[in-house]
């Protein structure tokens, strides 16, 4: 569950120019070939971008359009340093191909991207407050309730959560359950699987 708002300095974006750069950006928080279709479409369904235009922007510097992005997640994903490694990068990006120089976000500080996380139980779908662990339930309820698990290449497992391809030497979420070990992309899908099958943490 992410909320994306841009403000963006330009007042001539266009109303088309504006969804499309929204567009842009839902895609590419919501595309990973290692991930199961069923789970990103759900993703995309609890993903929302606003990009907004204020009427008035002071700052500094050069009159170049700038961009002020508030991502709001999770308080367990923000506090995840690798989130922020992925999640960044990823949205300099999708903003830096909207422009004519696409390495102009990267030479100067232009893009300003926050990462605001939400104490727990403060977000909420179809009418309740809902958890971490219960948002990527709901992400990911298709998919386990599928039985459509695709084999991973050697050295390689899938996360029995939400159905990413994890390397298993470097995995750093792990769990063994009945004589199986498990990998998992995320503590939060480690968790999951742990409440689902009654294992004590």
């Amino acid at each position: 569950m992410i909320t994306v708002e841009l403000f963006v300095s330009d007042e001539s974006l266009t109303t088309d120019r504006k969804r499309a750069l929204a567009e842009h950006i839902l895609r590419e928080l919501t595309t990973e070939p290692a991930a199961p279709d069923s789970v990103l479409t759900k993703a995309r369904e609890l993903t929302h971008v606003l990009v907004r235009t204020p009427e008035v922007w002071a700052t500094g510097g050069a009159l170049a359009p700038r961009y002020l992005v508030r991502l709001t997640v999770p308080g367990s994903w923000s506090n995840n340093s690798e989130f922020g490694d992925h999640v960044i990068p990823l949205i300099t990006k999708a903003i830096a191909e909207s422009e004519t120089d696409q390495d102009r976000l990267t030479r100067e500080p232009h893009c300003v991207i926050q990462i605001i996380g939400l104490r727990e139980h403060n977000l909420g779908v179809l009418g309740r407050k809902l958890t971490a662990t219960e948002i990527t339930k709901l992400m990911t309820q298709e998919y386990r309730d599928s039985g459509d698990h695709a084999e991973a290449p050697e050295g390689y497992t899938v996360d029995p959560v939400c159905g990413m391809t994890v390397e298993l030497s470097t995995a750093r979420f792990t769990l063994t359950h009945d004589g199986t070990d498990y990998a998992f992309c995320a503590p939060v899908c480690r968790k999951v699987f742990a409440e689902e099958h009654v294992v004590p943490s």
